[in-house]
């Protein structure tokens, strides 16, 4: 007689990474309606109550797939060059690369239907913030709030990104050239006044 076999559990932590990953593939393939309990299960090959146990079901999923989109976003902004102008521009250049592709999880990162962790998105947003800072220090940002600053920045790459994202910009415009010149058009209003 042999010996019984014996069974190992898996981990918690390994589930609940499992269910993100499933999610996340989901997500990106089918769009926010193919994300169901039941889908998201098979998926990641656990019983339906795990999405329950976990997440709390459908929407705490959808909320911690919102924080990983955000905890993903912060390190592909993170920009490092030692050129505050190449800093800028590449954290930008990143903004977009992030958006076309994770659109689904991009366009839920910024709506109202979910509720990331408040750290984690802040954190994405002081990543900018420290980017404005950085130029600031080096003399090639004005001067004033980095935050506002950043915001203002954010607000004109992420007006961009949406628009393309969205097709409705003209036909004839050619998306990443124009986007090119967003960045152009950040810079120029980051630049330091003749009174700084």
């Amino acid at each position: 007689m042999s010996p019984a076999k014996q069974r190992t559990r898996t981990s918690a932590a390994d589930i609940r990474s499992a269910l993100l990953s499933a999610g996340r593939a989901i997500l990106e393939r089918d769009g926010e309606s193919g994300l169901t309990v039941r889908a998201v299960a098979a998926e990641a090959k656990v019983a339906p109550m795990g999405v329950y146990n976990h997440f709390d079901g459908r929407d705490g999923l959808l909320d911690a797939l919102v924080t990983d989109g955000f905890a993903e976003f912060g390190r592909a902004v993170a920009a490092v060059d030692d050129d505050p102008v190449t800093r800028l521009r590449s954290s930008g250049r990143a903004y977009r690369a992030f958006a076309m592709s994770n659109p689904v999880i991009y366009r839920l990162m910024f709506s109202a239907q979910c509720v990331p962790d408040s750290e984690v998105a802040s954190h994405a947003f002081m990543v900018l913030v420290d980017v404005i800072r950085y130029g600031q220090v080096a003399g090639v940002i004005m001067s004033g709030d980095p935050a506002d600053l950043a915001m203002q920045a954010w607000s004109a790459v992420h007006g961009a990104v949406s628009l393309e994202l969205a097709r409705t910009h003209p036909p004839d415009i050619d998306a990443s050239s124009s986007y090119e010149k967003v960045l152009d058009f950040v810079a120029r209003g980051l630049a330091p006044q003749p009174r700084d």
